[in-house]
């Protein structure tokens, strides 16, 4: 009877232990954009989250379980990194009595999504932006788009989404903001 009883007591705590629980993710991508040192003209920075709902990421399965959301506002979060990595570049941020070039990010897909419904093998992420430069009545626009897939052997944990998600922003913005046509037409 004790036994029977034990093995009900891990049966449970198994369980429970299987069940994915909601995660949220700090947006925190790494920047390097030293092509833009030399900008002399001030950039108005617009960050803007068009995704169909902003504060999802994704789901932990393909059951639509155990949601991923984000601990802050996704713009607020890159529209902070970004900022920063143009001011360290010198870049000066600060609308003046002189010209500016509005340099205007649309974020239009971020997703996570399982493909297996029965057991997660792998987690794959899209991701697609446009850039949209501004400057007297010249313009510029340009899609960028990034895909990244990973085996997984179970439901990754927060740390694990965390920099996969950080990582393909990164890898995103970093391809954007020193894209050679956007850097000519800044500089």
């Amino acid at each position: 009877m004790v036994l029977k009883n034990l093995l009900a007591v891990l049966l449970v705590v198994f369980l429970v232990g299987c069940a994915t629980a909601p995660q949220k993710l700090n947006v925190a991508p790494v920047l390097a954009l030293d092509t833009l040192k030399g900008v002399v003209t001030p950039i108005e920075l617009v960050i803007s989250d068009n995704r169909k709902n902003e504060e999802i990421l994704g789901y932990r399965n393909a059951k639509e379980q155990a949601e991923i959301g984000f601990t802050g506002s996704v713009a607020k979060s890159l529209g902070e990194r970004i900022q920063a990595a143009l001011i360290y570049q010198g870049i000066d941020m600060t609308k003046g009595p002189q010209p500016f070039t509005r340099l205007e990010i649309q974020l239009h897909k971020l997703n996570y999504f399982t493909p297996d419904e029965t057991w997660v093998s792998s987690i794959e992420m899209t991701a697609e932006i446009l850039l949209v430069v501004n400057r007297g009545d010249a313009t510029i626009k340009k899609r960028f788009k990034a895909n990244r897939k990973q085996d997984v052997v179970t439901a990754p944990n927060k740390e694990f989404n965390e920099k996969f998600m950080n990582t393909i922003l990164s890898e995103l913005l970093n391809k954007a903001l020193n894209d050679n046509e956007i850097v000519n037409f800044l500089k």
